[in-house]
């Protein structure tokens, strides 16, 4: 491990823990969602919420659109459901908390990501997701330096170059205007949007939401 990807992994550990503090200074029990399960079991800190899950086990559910199988033999006591991608197989309210942590970017377009948090707002009384701040210098996912601030396809161009994985499709970053833009579109009757700094420049962003 390079000393740039040490950083990042001492850098993210922080940034997560935060996270976690912050939804559990909010959210104090009940039946919880969990949006953006990996089916990766053998990667420490790949699901950290449902790995440092404070609840009885009985009141998680983990939503993914990838096969979980591997995940519930691991975790039997948990409940896990695959989903295409569009709208969650959970009715109305079904869940008095969702929880989201840096899924957003991946879901597709604008419109996909409106249709996204108004998913989250109809199965749960409560919304807590992040995103990174596409603002931020580095971009979390490539580890470029600011070619993901550029406008047209100038970072989508070095990613078929370098990293071929990434694309318009599954990484569309969220900058503060268009997170606002879209909340104000959204289905939320109230929203906050945090700011989460480091050496004071915002690195992702918490949406606390309710419809």
């Amino acid at each position: 491990m390079s000393f740039i990807e040490k950083i990042k992994v001492y850098v993210m550990r922080g940034s997560r823990s935060n996270k976690l503090e912050h939804f559990y200074s909010l959210c104090k029990g009940g039946n919880i969602l969990d949006v953006g399960v990996s089916g990766k079991v053998k990667i420490a800190g790949e699901n950290i919420f449902m790995e440092t899950f404070r609840f009885p086990s009985e009141c998680y559910t983990g939503l993914g659109v990838v096969d979980l199988t591997a995940v519930q033999q691991a975790h039997p006591e948990k409940k896990f459901v695959t989903y295409p991608g569009d709208y969650f197989p959970f009715s109305d309210k079904s869940f008095d908390w969702v929880f989201s942590n840096a899924v957003i970017e991946h879901v597709g377009d604008d419109d996909a990501q409106l249709r996204f948090i108004n998913e989250m707002l109809r199965v749960g009384k409560q919304v807590f997701f992040t995103t990174p701040n596409k603002y931020f210098p580095v971009e979390s996912h490539t580890n470029v330096f600011f070619l993901h601030w550029f406008p047209g396809d100038v970072f989508y161009r070095w990613c078929q170059k370098h990293n071929s994985s990434w694309n318009r499709q599954n990484l569309y970053l969220l900058g503060y205007s268009r997170l606002h833009s879209l909340m104000k579109k959204s289905n939320a009757q109230h929203f906050t949007i945090q700011s989460n700094r480091m050496l004071g420049w915002p690195m992702t962003y918490t949406v606390v939401c309710n419809s």
